[in-house]
């Protein structure tokens, strides 16, 4: 029998902020510990059944299979590269070789050292994706990146990488591996790793290693006392300790079991349920038998979606053992709204661990969210949520999240850190909201995170109230291929209705909803010189009731210029018209971020459900903005043309709430949606400039057309709604009634090229993933990435004084005081508060100009662009573009008067 070789305590682990070094072997049996707690005390009884299997394991196996790995991940420290890291430290190192290699990553160096050591347990290595190739990545990964196996380096890992060291530091190896390897069961080598477990498990040790990295536990660790020696009985009594203090870290971090309260529909919300809500209520609960699914909700605006997908998740999430939701919106705006929803039914309907996280980028200037600001270089800084979770890259592990969909998307974006957001997404049902606003590119990265999410036994929840078929059918079969079905079979689609789909059964459920009558106005208008629509005369002759001084209106153009100018127009015959004129406001996205919080809180406190009865004629002019989640009612919406799905969006602002029915003037009795068609007459059509920027040409025509066939202008809402949607949309050309134009050929092109894309962007699916490194190759993941074309850039605006000196907002420009001094959080905040977004083709020919020196060093401010603004009126030059910036107008091209 070997003579057991003792640990050396002198190899040291952990070190930043700490009196004393903390040993490298105490670290990892830290790690282990705090895998059992999460295991114990946080990941989902579903979460763990998926994982087990994908282990091919039972759960008992598979929490001690992911200790192991975690006591494992940072072995690679015992080199002496790591170790001389420290001088100080390395000169306690006695009688270790000192190796002629160049630097490498401990990272690297453990997963090189650790596929021979796990063949040598049993594991399997004939093939790339074979155990001991998968557990070895996921050590190496525990930094958020994976490696690409190496064979040369896997067969002989001393000579191919000299860096680990022969002697001494190969025995101190051995020891540590022996010791954790007993110490935690001995556990038996996995059959089968597959791509979608190793991924999750690598993440889940991620994780233990945060918590157990944080100075304040390494200090009370030291301050509690450490074993002296490295002996069994030693690390046996260390991995004791470590079992008693970690679940505490769990629960200082948020991290713990979430639970719904019992009851149906009418406890979970304060009014009875509509028909599709208790469609949903009675029928999905003998559908879902503990297997995971998708549900597909597809109903007109204002129908109470939201409300059922919620009540949806946690009967979809009970079943399974997956509670809590993450849910997912197309804009900051409506995530920011959705917020409070979600907080209202947290505070009311859950119990435990129930840290609601608001994500995005701009989530800590949400009053509601986060009262002062305080946490500026996190994404969660809510009450809410403890301060752990605020932390980057920890929201999406909070039981609950409200965010944009890019927190999602960025999960199948190769890169680093990936399985971290993909284990933030498992556990839990994911939402997403308006799927029918995402381009062919998210609608590409939505189907692989789908197939993720599908072999992950993720139950997810769609919803759309102007879904084409065909996407919906795309999006369910993703699914369906990540859950394992070779051949999907996903039902037609039901309007209004649900469709629910797993890999058991597949079911669609048509439902009741309120009969409206849309009354649809094509209005010509004409082209100015600038080729821009002059919608002034058309606008006052609609609007002209308002001078009743009763009633609200909605006008939404395509872009923001033109949003402006109309802003413009209807202020001037707003004065003209004395003291009965219409209250005249406006909403883009190029205000500073600050402005466009407090003016989108305005616009719902003015124009959301309550706010009807009593009040001044009002009109907001805004863009897309408005079209999406934003829970607003006027009594008519005039609108620039756009694709069908968006006019129906719009349109959906328009009497949405039957409540308010009662209180609208005599001359709104009817829902009204008013298209404005640029052109001589409304048959005809010509698409200005700018329009292709924002929708493609054939979806205009296409839309155009079927507007003009319209029978007495008349859409039957939910009747009409799906029919329209799929004939603007349809991809089945070259029959006579729907020929194929050189517009839809460009669309089609446009539509492969962003799905092209996203496959390029996007990690494989689980089932294609052979080497862990595929997850991180090519290192794309950005949030801008979401998006393609999202390629803009943000600027500061500065008002230059007449000495010269610069004030943002009113006050001086904060600057660092003294040298070596970086910018402080409230420096940050107040810079980034005024931040407006602004084209790529605003920046090309822009210079850096006098952006200051220390800006670059910080990562919230080295991309923003400083512009000097002068004059009474406040304006200044970016490039060659002359622009101005006014509290009315926002940032613009033109001055505000």
């Amino acid at each position: 029998m070997a003579e057991t070789v003792n640990v050396d305590l002198a190899l040291w682990g952990k070190s930043r902020g700490l009196s004393e070094p903390y040993s490298l072997v105490w670290h990892l049996l830290d790690a282990a510990a705090a895998v059992e707690a999460l295991w114990d005390h946080y990941l989902p009884s579903g979460l763990k059944d998926s994982l087990a299997g994908e282990v091919s394991s039972n759960q008992a196996e598979a929490r001690s299979l992911l200790a192991y790995w975690a006591a494992l991940h940072d072995l690679g420290k015992c080199a002496d590269c790591f170790q001389s890291l420290s001088k100080s430290h390395r000169s306690t190192l006695k009688n270790y070789p000192k190796p002629d290699a160049s630097y490498q990553s401990h990272a690297f160096m453990g997963q090189a050292w650790l596929g021979q050591a796990f063949v040598g347990q049993g594991y399997g290595a004939t093939r790339s994706y074979s155990p001991a190739f998968r557990a070895a990545q996921i050590v190496g990964g525990h930094h958020g990146r994976f490696t690409p196996i190496n064979h040369v380096e896997f067969r002989s890992p001393l000579e191919a990488v000299p860096a680990l060291g022969d002697g001494l530091w190969e025995q101190q190896r051995r020891a540590i591996l022996a010791a954790v390897h007993e110490l935690l069961g001995a556990p038996a080598a996995p059959k089968r790793v597959s791509a979608a477990g190793a991924a999750m498990a690598c993440a889940v040790v991620i994780l233990a290693d945060w918590l157990v990295s944080q100075a304040s536990f390494l200090v009370e660790r030291i301050q509690a006392g450490l074993p002296s020696q490295g002996d069994r009985a030693s690390l046996q009594r260390h991995l004791q300790d470590s079992r008693v203090a970690v679940p505490l870290l769990l629960q200082q971090a948020g991290l713990g079991r979430l639970a719904f309260k019992a009851g149906g529909f009418v406890e979970d919300f304060p009014f009875p349920p509509n028909d599709l809500q208790s469609s949903i209520a009675e029928k999905l609960p003998d559908l879902l038998e503990g297997a995971p699914g998708l549900l597909l909700i597809m109903a007109p605006m204002g129908e109470g979606k939201t409300e059922a997908a919620l009540h949806a998740a946690k009967l979809m999430g009970q079943a399974v053992g997956m509670p809590g939701f993450f849910f997912g919106l197309p804009t900051m705006a409506t995530t920011d709204q959705m917020f409070t929803r979600a907080d209202d039914f947290r505070q009311r309907r859950t119990e435990g661990a129930d840290s609601l996280t608001l994500l995005h980028g701009m989530a800590w200037l949400n009053a509601a969210y986060s009262p002062g600001g305080e946490q500026l270089d996190i994404l969660t800084a809510d009450p809410t949520a403890t301060e752990w979770l605020r932390g980057s890259k920890r929201g999406l592990l909070a039981n609950l999240a409200v965010g944009t969909i890019d927190q999602a998307l960025l999960a199948v974006l190769r890169g680093r850190h990936n399985v971290l957001r993909m284990l933030g997404l498992t556990g839990k049902v994911v939402i997403i909201d308006e799927v029918h606003a995402y381009d062919s590119y998210m609608q590409g990265l939505l189907k692989m995170l789908l197939e993720w999410l599908g072999a992950l036994r993720v139950p997810v929840i769609l919803m759309s109230a102007t879904l084409p078929v065909m996407v919906g059918r795309r999006l369910a079969a993703a699914y369906l291929t990540g859950a394992g079905c070779p051949e999907p079979a996903v039902p037609d689609a039901v309007y209004p209705g649900w469709i629910y789909a797993s890999p058991q059964r597949s079911l669609p459920v048509s439902v009741e909803s309120r009969q409206r009558t849309l009354m649809v106005e094509t209005r010509a208008v004409p082209l100015g010189t600038d080729r821009r629509p002059e919608r002034g005369d058309v606008l006052r002759e609609i609007l002209s009731p308002l001078l009743e001084g009763r009633g609200c209106a909605a006008v939404i153009c395509n872009t923001v210029a033109e949003a402006q100018l109309t802003y413009l127009q209807l202020r001037r015959w707003a004065r003209e018209a004395g003291e009965n004129a219409p209250v005249i406001s406006l909403l883009h996205s190029r205000f500073p971020a600050h402005a466009r919080e407090q003016i989108t809180r305005e616009t719902i406190a003015q124009y959301g459900k309550a706010a009807h009865g009593g009040r001044r004629a009002a009109i907001l002019v805004a863009t897309q903005v408005i079209e999406q989640s934003l829970d607003l009612d006027f009594d008519i919406v005039i609108s620039d043309l756009a694709p069908i799905a968006l006019l129906l969006q719009r349109a959906g602002r328009c009497h949405r709430h039957p409540g308010n029915d009662g209180r609208r003037p005599a001359w709104a009795s009817t829902m009204r949606l008013v298209v404005l068609s640029p052109g001589d007459r409304p048959s005809e059509l010509v698409i200005p400039p700018g329009w292709p920027y924002v929708y493609p040409k054939a979806l205009l025509r296409r839309t155009h057309r079927a507007l003009g066939e319209l029978r007495d202008g008349l859409i039957a809402i939910p009747g009409d709604v799906q029919r329209l949607v799929d004939q603007v949309y349809d991809e089945s050309f070259g029959e006579e009634s729907n020929p194929l134009t050189d517009d839809d050929l460009d669309r089609l092109a446009d539509e492969q090229t962003k799905d092209l894309y996203a496959q390029m962007a996007a990690i494989p699916s689980p089932d294609r993933v052979r080497d862990l490194g595929e997850l991180s190759k090519g290192e794309i993941v950005d949030e801008h990435a979401t998006r393609l074309g999202a390629d803009g850039g943000k600027i500061v605006c500065c008002q230059v004084t007449p000495e010269g000196h610069l004030l943002l907002d009113g006050e001086p420009l904060p600057r660092p005081v003294g040298k070596n001094v970086r910018v402080t959080k409230e420096q940050v905040k107040h810079i980034l508060r005024n931040t407006i977004p602004v084209p790529a083709s605003w920046l090309r020919g822009a210079a850096p100009g006098d952006t200051p020196p220390e800006w670059a060093d910080n990562p919230h401010l080295k991309d923003l662009l400083l512009l000097r603004m002068a004059g009474e009126e406040l304006s200044g030059f970016l490039g060659d573009r002359r622009l101005w910036l006014s509290r009315e107008l926002g940032l613009s091209e033109h001055p505000p008067n």
